[in-house]
């Protein structure tokens, strides 16, 4: 088997027709078939299913085209893992979600150069469920979750952000100091949830409901459009930290939300670093900055 039988594969499993894909890599259906099915004598299975529709694939199929994303990403990695090599530095993969404070993560790159300068770190950014999926298929070295890990070699807590909301200037609570769910009654407050943990949603409506108060709920996913999104939604607050309030709403107010007594109302967005067990001595040399720089206590 070499890299070609796994790019025609895949690309045949992309497109569900053997002449389409042929069309595509620019090669004659005929050629494209024997290499296909060169493929399936030398690994043992039937890939695919062929009817007079097109192909789909079988079940160790759907595994190997899934198990191709974590070696296409492996090879595209090659020049980088060399140049890395030849300056005889090792190359860790690091997971990074949305939301992670700027200065926390520059002191972290400072003293991991400082500290461990035969590492070199490349970055991923990725939502918490991608980068578990990343972590399992070893895509990455260390992921850093927004939740902890169901399962895991290795998890530490990184740090704790304190939650608040966004409101624009003329907003009757922009001249609050903080602000609890009280103040928030009957207001259009958005939330970060879509494609990053779906239980920050039924999270947030449970802590509104303990509270006995009523929001509308807008939950986007943030990105560079965020202020858009909020403004033309017309939502009167945005619950975000304040490193996000920072990156994505720059001209908006940021309060804290008020601490209260009752656990659900803890709203903190906590950070893991989870890797798999073991790990090499270049990962625990990581972990080990990473543990100095940890902001646990928010």
């Amino acid at each position: 088997m070499e890299l070609r039988h796994l790019t025609y594969f895949a690309k045949v499993a992309e497109l569900g027709s053997v002449s389409r894909a042929a069309t595509a890599l620019n090669i004659t259906q005929p050629a494209l078939s024997r290499q296909i099915k060169d493929l399936e004598r030398s690994i043992g299975y039937i890939l695919f299913d062929r009817g007079p529709r097109g192909v789909t694939l079988t079940a160790a199929g759907a595994g190997l085209f899934r198990h191709c994303e974590t070696v296409f990403a492996q090879v595209d990695r090659i020049p980088e893992v060399l140049r890395t090599a030849a300056q005889n530095r090792q190359m860790l993969h690091v997971g990074v979600p949305q939301g992670l404070p700027y200065d926390w993560f520059l002191a972290l790159l400072q003293a991991v150069d400082a500290q461990v300068p035969t590492i070199a770190l490349t970055l991923h950014e990725a939502t918490t469920d991608e980068q578990w999926q990343m972590l399992q298929s070893k895509l990455v070295d260390v992921a850093l979750l927004h939740r902890e890990a169901p399962e895991a070699g290795g998890s530490m807590l990184l740090m704790k952000q304190t939650i608040g909301v966004a409101v624009v200037a003329d907003s009757p609570l922009a001249g609050l100091a903080e602000v609890g769910f009280a103040e928030l009654d009957g207001l259009s407050v958005m939330a970060h949830a879509v494609g990053e943990i779906a239980a920050e949603e039924i999270r947030l409506r449970a802590a509104a409901a303990a509270a006995g108060v009523s929001m509308q709920w807008v939950f986007r996913r943030f990105s560079e459009h965020s202020g858009l999104i909020a403004v033309t939604a017309k939502v009167d607050a945005v619950l975000l930290t304040q490193s996000s309030a920072a990156r994505h709403l720059p001209d908006w107010v940021w309060i804290p939300v008020r601490a209260e007594r009752d656990p659900s109302f803890d709203l903190a967005i906590r950070t893991w670093a989870t890797w798999n067990e073991p790990g090499t001595p270049h990962v625990q040399a990581l972990l080990s900055v990473m543990s100095a720089q940890a902001r646990p206590l928010g």
